[in-house]
Formats: C-alpha cells, sequence, structure tokens
C-alpha cells in the first residue's frame, strides 16, 4: 500500500475517533448534567481529552519528525492533567 494512501486512511481514523470522542462528551456531559452526576461528569471530561489529544495527533501527521516529538511532549502533558487532579 503506498505512503499517501496509508497516510489518507490514518488521517480519516484519527479525524473519526476525534468527531466521536467530541459527540460522546456532549451526550455524556448534558446526562451528567441533567441528571446531577459527578461521576458522568468527570468522565465526560475524560472523553473531551481524548477529543484534543486525538486532534493533536491528527495536526501532528504531516510535521516532521522532530516537531511532532514537541507535540508529543504536549499530549504526554494532557494527559498527566487528570492523574494530578485525582491527586
Amino acid at each position: 500500500m503506498p505512503a499517501e494512501k496509508l497516510d489518507q486512511g490514518l488521517r480519516w481514523v484519527v479525524t473519526r475517533a476525534a468527531l466521536l470522542n467530541l459527540a460522546y462528551f456532549g451526550v455524556e456531559f448534558s446526562v451528567a448534567l441533567a441528571i446531577a452526576s459527578v461521576s458522568l461528569f468527570a468522565d465526560s471530561i475524560d472523553f473531551l481529552e481524548d477529543t484534543s489529544v486525538n486532534f493533536l495527533i491528527l495536526i501532528a501527521l504531516g510535521w516532521s519528525a522532530r516537531h511532532r516529538s514537541h507535540v508529543g511532549m504536549v499530549v504526554a502533558g494532557i494527559m498527566l492533567i487528570p492523574g494530578l487532579a485525582t491527586l
């Protein structure tokens, strides 16, 4: 399979994952507000975190390896935030 076609397929998958995560965030956040559920609210924030990571990956796919490594550090920081909040 040519690399260009593989890149397009990867972009499509990452875009779809980001949009689905964003949709799940919206649904779960709405339900959390409606029933005043703190646990659903927290889980909805996790979907929002996943969405931001997916979009960062999507943006970085076309960048050089050096620039992607910087995005990797940003992604690691984003993923660290919920853990720190839990502590």
